[in-house]
């Protein structure tokens, strides 16, 4: 299989401190939350001084200049979506991510690696990296994730492979015992992986803003954002504009990716509503941040959701589920919304609501405690011990 290599102007790093970063796709936009917590870690590390060399797997997203000025090497191999893996008993988001090119880079030195998701630990625990220190950063708990898909999925050929997954996931899981530490992205995810493998390190979310940047006074309109390509925002947003949003009139904003066709015909049924498909990253951070009300949904508590941390630190008021701050430490920030009287009241309460500099002074106490990007890449350095990199 053919890889694409691409150097970039090498960065200069302290002390020759230098890791591998195992991507299960480009990093590069960083438009939804996965691909964020990736590049803003890359960018964090790249600030303390320290050099990545990336491997990512490419479908659907191009190469990126801006990878390859943050990072020392870009290595792009790619995804083999071989329907044949669906009969492996091995996960097919991790066999459609191995690489014989990928384990031969790694083996190159002996360089830290980071692993990002379950996805891409195809080589985790292989016995050429056997003297290696290596990190998997765990972004959900993966088999409850895709169950969660499958439970939201209508498509029965897709609902069966999310269920097939599930399954094969949650077997697949023990791979993890073989990882030096376990960063993991919520309080609530440590205590699970910490409970069943006993070295997980709490590592909060990478993102854009480095601080609490909400405006302070009022906005005019609800916001409901995220990637709606995901069956389950697609059905948390769908339960918001059929159970909610008949009983407000307030200016209502969905925006995000690729919204279904369902979607947008329910959007079409309410004057007050109105979709937004497909946003630039600029003009969603002006959508949250410009909004009142962020409403965050969701049926499932799994990892921390990067809209979150968003809503928080360029929004105003937040209205959510219980699921989605459910092991966050972040419940205090938000306003918990149960039933769809629940929503309406408190939606009707806030838009008459400034919101303060007081709050904002709140949030930036407590998102420094779980989302700040210094803090966090400081973690992950300070349980890495650096060699000189030779094989």
């Amino acid at each position: 299989m053919f890889v694409l290599v691409f150097h970039a102007l090498m960065t200069a790093t302290t002390d020759n401190r230098i890791v591998h970063l195992v991507s299960f796709n480009v990093p590069y936009p960083p438009d939804y939350g996965g691909v964020m917590d990736v590049f803003y870690k890359i960018a964090s590390l790249k600030r303390k001084g320290v050099g990545v060399i990336l491997h990512c797997f490419s479908y659907g997203r191009p190469r990126s200049r801006t990878l390859e000025k943050e990072c020392l090497r870009v290595y792009y191999y790619k995804r083999e979506l071989n329907l044949f893996y669906l009969v492996r008993p091995d996960p097919f988001i991790v066999l459609s991510r191995s690489n014989r090119e990928l384990l031969a880079n790694l083996k190159a030195d002996n360089h830290p690696i980071i692993f990002e998701g379950l996805h891409t630990t195809r080589y985790l625990g292989h016995p050429s990296l056997a003297n290696r220190m290596t990190m998997v950063r765990t972004h959900n708990i993966e088999h409850l994730y895709y169950d969660n898909l499958a439970r939201n999925e209508k498509n029965i050929f897709r609902k069966l492979f999310f269920l097939s997954e599930a399954h094969k996931l949650e077997r697949y899981e023990k791979q993890l015992s073989k990882a030096s530490l376990l960063l993991t992205i919520s309080p609530g995810d440590t205590d699970y992986f910490r409970s069943k493998y006993g070295k997980a390190l709490f590592v909060g979310p990478f993102h854009p803003a480095e601080e609490c940047r909400s405006l302070s006074g009022k906005g005019d309109y609800i916001l409901l954002h995220g990637d709606f390509s995901t069956p389950e925002n697609d059905a948390a947003a769908l339960y918001l504009l059929r159970e909610v949003a008949p009983h407000w009139k307030h200016k209502t904003i969905i925006a995000g990716k690729r919204p279904s066709e369902e979607l947008r015909k329910a959007a079409a049924g309410f004057r007050h509503v109105r979709v937004i498909p497909n946003p630039s990253i600029a003009q969603m951070s002006e959508l949250i941040m410009n909004s009142h009300i962020c409403l965050l949904n969701a049926s499932q508590p799994s990892g921390m959701k990067l809209k979150l941390i968003n809503a928080l630190c360029s929004g105003r008021h937040v209205i959510t589920s219980d699921p989605v701050v459910n092991g966050t430490k972040l419940a205090s920030l938000c306003n918990i919304a149960g039933t769809p009287s629940d929503w309406v009241r408190l939606a009707d309460t806030l838009m008459n609501e400034e919101f303060t500099g007081e709050m904002k002074v709140k949030r930036n106490l407590l998102l420094g405690e779980v989302a700040d990007n210094n803090a966090n890449v400081s973690k992950i350095l300070e349980s890495i011990n650096f060699h000189d990199g030779l094989t």
